[in-house]
């Protein structure tokens, strides 16, 4: 497997699990037994409730988005660009508010957040005395990873603390990133010494989470439960489980789609590393009914195109 198909298959995976995850999003486990007895597995069978209805049946949510946004600030930029990332998020939320949660109103509305987003996010956090630890940003981690080394960790923490200024998000995003970079140059998962270690370096509060990835059953993390089904260490969890645990991206997919909580958010992280693992070619068939698979596939290619120079350029 090459590197063009593991990177197809992360972004691939991620549109998928996202788009298909939205059909059982902040569902319990209970609920979505009864909208979905046989199993929620096509997008044909996403209800149309007044949630679900924000978006055609196919079509991914504002995780992939975001990722797609920092793709093409990359590429426009040659690099990570935080402002030029910042700014191309505020000029489409302005345009697509669908799901947007409340505090990203807020920095979007500070004229200094555009030109310095991780100051500024860290100075509203710390005024207002904000204390979310949510799962918003992990998937921009993915990113990170796929850009691997230099500054693979700084690049990580920075991507995470232009929105969440908090450890337990930033930590969460570098072990995904981290998971990332393994799974793709390495060829096999980041093992538990790995990630116990940024977690003792960064944020010790996330190694109960981490310990349930790795020791624990996925019903252990409670993604369903709607008091944490948020929290960025759940999600980062959720997702790293899968990779010490399951044996195929259907697998990985169906698992995070059954689990409910915010399983759009969590099947999106989980899937973006099972592609890195398994490759584009592993995915579900479902992938091929992707509302906008052309356009993924066009940035895929030109992605694909500036990790490989940049590899080259390494040897």
């Amino acid at each position: 497997m090459n590197l063009n198909d593991k990177i197809k298959g992360a972004l691939f995976g991620m549109a998928l699990g996202d788009a298909l995850g939205l059909g059982t999003e902040f569902m319990s486990v209970e609920e979505i037994k009864y909208y979905y007895p046989d199993g929620m597995r096509h997008f044909s069978q996403i209800i149309r409730d007044a949630h679900r209805s924000m978006w055609k049946r196919g079509d991914w949510t504002n995780d992939t988005q975001t990722v797609i946004l920092l793709i093409e600030s990359i590429l426009e930029c040659g690099k990570l660009d935080l402002s030029n990332y910042a700014s191309k998020m505020k000029n489409w939320f302005k345009d697509h508010p669908t799901d947007m949660v409340d505090f990203y109103h807020f920095l979007f509305e500070i004229p200094e957040w555009e030109t310095h987003p991780r100051e500024t996010t860290h100075k509203v956090w710390r005024g207002k005395d904000v204390y979310r630890a949510s799962n918003e940003a992990l998937p921009r981690a993915i990113i990170t990873g796929i850009l691997g080394d230099p500054r693979l960790m700084g690049n990580s923490l920075d991507i995470i603390a232009i929105t969440h200024d908090d450890t337990r998000c930033s930590t969460c995003g570098a072990m995904i990133a981290v998971m990332a970079d393994s799974l793709l140059r390495k060829g096999r998962p980041a093992n538990y010494k790995e990630l116990e270690d940024i977690a003792n370096t960064l944020d010790s509060r996330t190694l109960y989470y981490l310990d349930m990835a790795h020791n624990g059953t996925l019903s252990d993390i409670c993604l369903d439960n709607e008091d944490s089904l948020w929290f960025a260490r759940k999600t980062m969890a959720a997702a790293i489980w899968s990779i010490w645990h399951c044996s195929s991206p259907e697998e990985v997919l169906h698992t995070m789609i059954d689990a409910g909580g915010d399983a759009d958010t969590n099947a999106a992280l989980a899937m973006g590393l099972a592609g890195l693992q398994y490759g584009y070619d592993a995915l579900p068939d479902e992938v091929n009914k992707l509302l906008r698979y052309d356009e993924m596939e066009k940035l895929a290619t030109r992605f694909i195109d500036y990790v490989e120079n940049i590899e080259n350029s390494k040897q």
